[in-house]
């Protein structure tokens, strides 16, 4: 089982969900002493390989930096 302190549960909460997601057990940790048992749940519903609605943000990083008036043209035309 591995172990989890709290603080990567803060700072690297995507590496502890990765490793949860492919069903691994983990041992949550404060201060060096056990404190839970993080275990996953099955899903009730079928899990979709990618959030359609999180598609939305795949592109925002090829989009140029805008000023005010780029965004006013961009909303209002």
């Amino acid at each position: 089982m591995t172990k989890v302190s709290i603080q990567e549960i803060r700072f690297k909460f995507g590496k502890v969900k990765r490793a949860l997601d492919k069903g691994e057990e983990m041992l949550l940790t404060f201060r060096n002493r056990p404190l839970a048992r993080l275990t996953p749940v099955a899903p009730s519903h079928p899990v979709l390989a990618q959030d359609p609605a999180l598609d939305f943000a795949n592109g925002a990083e090829d989009l140029p930096l805008l000023n005010n008036h780029g965004i006013d043209t961009a909303i209002y035309g």
